[in-house]
């Protein structure tokens, strides 16, 4: 239905069509990184957030220098509440430079056995193991760049972390 008080979008349509024919194509990371995120709905998993990063605020959108650095190793946290406001879970994460890789010791909160996966765009398929009864779990051998862990324990929905840039 046409409304004639309705104001006209064909100007506004057309500036934005002349503004994307320009734009580059975005790269084969980000458009990977992308696809990953469509991945994690179809999963259902909850979405915990980063709610402690040992390099602070600006750590996810920033690359992290691979030797040298003083500030290693990198903590973070994690964490999924509950409608109530109390944690759910808790995902914690040391980030230790190992070479060009990096290895991921972590513990969960509460403590329990979980499977921990680790899924990267400049990986071919996510990896995952095993945390133990006390929540504790080792990933070896991670690619630098974008990765994002997803929790799975047999009380409970997968939880999936947001995607951050080791």
């Amino acid at each position: 239905m046409n409304d004639p008080t309705a104001p006209d979008d064909g100007p506004l349509l057309a500036r934005l069509a002349a503004m994307l024919n320009d734009a580059e194509e975005p790269p084969a990371e980000v458009m990977e990184l992308a696809r990953q995120s469509f991945t994690l709905r179809r999963l259902d998993a909850e979405l915990a957030a980063l709610v402690e990063d040992s390099y602070g605020p600006a750590a996810s959108v920033r690359s992290v220098a691979v030797r040298g650095s003083a500030r290693e190793p990198r903590q973070l946290t994690f964490q999924i509440v509950d409608e109530q406001g109390r944690d759910e879970l808790i995902i914690a994460v040391q980030v230790e430079s190992v070479g060009r890789r990096r290895r991921l010791t972590g513990h969960l909160a509460p403590q329990g056995p979980a499977y921990i996966e680790v899924r990267q765009p400049a990986a071919p398929k996510a990896r995952g193991v095993d945390a133990d009864r006390r929540g504790l779990f080792v990933i070896d051998d991670v690619l630098p760049g974008p990765m994002s862990l997803t929790c799975r324990r047999a009380d409970g929905p997968a939880v999936a972390t947001q995607w951050t840039l080791l």
